[in-house]
């Protein structure tokens, strides 16, 4: 049960910085990424938040990981 506690506390910790990135500098992407000249291969916009969700995620189990890896050794 600690263990999962643990994930989920990661997993608060982990988006918690996510968002505060996010709130700090949405506001003014807007303002200067819409006007680059970007490739043709460049992805969609309304993709980098699921991406980002991901990779948050999967860092806050990568954590979580190696935190059991310690608790058993």
């Amino acid at each position: 049960m600690r263990s999962v506690l643990v994930l989920v506390l990661l997993l608060v910790v982990v988006a918690g910085v996510g968002a505060a990135g996010s709130y700090f500098t949405a506001g003014s992407v807007g303002d200067w990424y819409t006007h680059l000249r970007k490739p043709a291969f460049t992805p969609p916009s309304w993709l980098f938040a699921p991406v980002w969700t991901v990779l948050y995620v999967c860092m806050a189990v990568a954590m979580w990981l190696v935190w059991r890896q310690e608790q058993a050794a």
